[in-house]
């Protein structure tokens, strides 16, 4: 079965990361990189990036990414995860005396993926969201399997790579 794996970049400023976790849309422009894969695993690589508008939206709702004339509609994950109840002392405890378990605690559980992770650390953020969606497309009779990888992180990781 043919494949599409898709990769797409987006950075964001502080203002547009917190105007998503808002609900604000957004549309700004990122870096796709779509790689046809082969069911003999024979691939489209070296694959061509391609910069396309991103049209960002957040609004509490899953909703498959949908491609658009000129690039993307991404709705960003809502997933809440359930990470341990500990206080701050019961982590500071475990994190000094029994790191092993504090570790196995947070191993156990799914991890939040939503707009909460573009906020700022102070905030209880990461700067950075990242998540994957699989799903199915039909093109001349012929089904799909389409992956996306998104990644959306602060603007100051592709400005650092400037030379």
């Amino acid at each position: 079965m043919l494949s599409l794996a898709i990769n797409h970049n987006v950075w964001l400023t502080r203002d547009q990361r917190y105007a998503i976790h808002a609900g604000i849309e957004l549309v700004v422009v990122g870096l796709s990189v779509p790689v046809w894969v082969s069911s003999e695993r024979i691939t489209s690589e070296p694959a061509k990036e391609v910069f396309c508008k991103y049209y960002l939206k957040n609004t509490k709702n899953d909703e498959q990414i949908v491609i658009v004339k000129d690039g993307y509609e991404i709705t960003l994950p809502n997933r809440q995860g359930n990470l341990p109840n500990l206080t701050d002392e019961e982590w500071r405890h475990l994190n000094s005396n029994d790191p092993e378990n504090l570790e196995n605690l947070y191993l156990k559980c799914d991890k939040p993926v939503n707009s909460n992770n573009l906020l700022d650390p102070i905030d209880g953020g990461s700067k950075y969201l990242s998540f994957r969606e699989h799903s199915k497309m039909k093109i001349e009779n012929q089904i799909i399997n389409l992956i996306h990888f998104v990644n959306m992180s602060e603007i100051e990781e592709l400005t650092k790579s400037f030379i």
